[in-house]
């Protein structure tokens, strides 16, 4: 059963044009953060980094499996919506 942020995203990602799938998984962490309500510094405590780390992890993707755990569990969303 899918949870409402995994409903939310499946529709904001049909509109997402893009054919790099790490430019994907950045849109979908800032989309996220967005939908929570966080800044980049919030997120960043969240995720013990700092506001410049999300800030690439926003442009660039992240190919840290525990980073990526955490933004699941800090955005209640499956790890899937993360994979590239």
């Amino acid at each position: 059963m899918k949870n409402n942020t995994n409903v939310l995203l499946e529709q904001v990602l049909t509109h997402i044009e893009t054919n790099n799938p790490y430019k994907r998984q950045a849109r979908i962490i800032r989309i996220l953060r967005e939908m929570k309500g966080l800044d980049q510094k919030e997120l960043g405590c969240l995720l013990g980094v700092d506001h410049s780390t999300v800030s690439r992890y926003e442009r660039l993707g992240c190919n840290d499996f525990q980073v990526l755990c955490r933004l699941s569990e800090v955005f209640d969303s499956s790890l899937d919506v993360f994979k590239v």
